[in-house]
């Protein structure tokens, strides 16, 4: 039986989502707790693999079991770290996969301008001192929609394979965190797909013109950035705490809707490379 998970995890206690040797990770946390309960090796899938620190509150992962245990999420709950949490758990659509039916993935990036350091945003956010007012980033937020090439983006190794990608959502503004009561800005993009470290070094490149180029300079200058497809041209790579998986997006067919998965109509399905 192949069952469709919802998951949240502090990145903060992870070597990144991937299984990897003698570090622990997301993946190998689930697996061997479902190893445990069902006395076998299940793999885990997931929608999109985090880094090293990166956070998720809506990561969405699938599994095949020999069948459902009872009180399964309460049981998976115990059995891996307090830093992570298996939100529900439901029978995955027929065919399904997280990676591979996605049409859709959104990201928030979260950081802290204030001048003294709150606890309560330790890990959480990039603290940027220097960041400028969310105001400063607005004229640049329309040149990284649509579909385009965002090999600028992105480690130099991985230009051989496709970097087109498509940015449906890409919005930026200053609210106040809920437990903190911090003032932070949100910068919140959504995409068919992204790059290995396409939205920390989006984020970098962001801030290096927001708070070195003129205010007329900017746009321009980013289209410029995303046309060389030369990642020395871009800004620095944010760092992973400010990261957030927000949420999976796959098609609006109510098999999705009762696996309790949020669902899209009308997405264009442009794909150069699936990750």
């Amino acid at each position: 039986m192949n069952l469709v998970a919802t998951v949240a995890y502090d990145g903060r206690a992870f070597s990144g989502f991937q299984l990897q040797k003698d570090v622990v990770t997301v993946q190998s946390c689930l697996e061997d707790a479902l190893k445990v309960l069902y006395k076998q090796r299940c793999t885990i899938h997931c929608a999109g693999r985090t880094d090293a620190g990166v956070h998720a509150t809506g990561q969405v992962i699938s599994f095949e079991v020999p069948e459902i245990r009872p009180r399964l999420i309460p049981s998976l709950n115990a059995l891996t770290p307090e830093e992570m949490t298996v939100l529900k758990v439901e029978p995955a659509p027929e065919g399904f996969h997280p990676r591979f039916s996605c049409i859709a993935r959104q990201y928030e990036y979260l950081i802290s301008r204030s001048p003294a350091w709150n606890p309560f945003l330790q890990g959480r956010v990039w603290h940027r001192k220097s960041a400028p007012d969310a105001s400063e980033f607005q004229s640049m937020l329309p040149v990284l929609c649509g579909e385009q090439d965002f090999g600028a983006l992105t480690r130099p190794q991985y230009l051989e394979e496709g970097t087109r990608r498509y940015l449906d959502l890409v919005e930026l503004d200053e609210r106040n965190d809920l437990i903190s009561g911090e003032p932070v800005i949100s910068f919140r993009v959504r995409g068919n797909a992204f790059l290995h470290n396409m939205i920390r070094i989006m984020i970098g490149t962001l801030m290096m013109l927001a708070e070195e180029e003129a205010p007329e300079n900017r746009a321009e200058r980013l289209k410029g950035i995303l046309e060389s497809r030369d990642r020395t041209e871009a800004g620095r790579t944010a760092p992973p705490q400010g990261l957030y998986f927000r949420r999976a997006y796959y098609p609006d067919q109510e098999s999705y809707r009762l696996a309790g998965l949020h669902t899209l109509s009308d997405y264009p399905r442009f794909r150069q490379n699936p990750v």
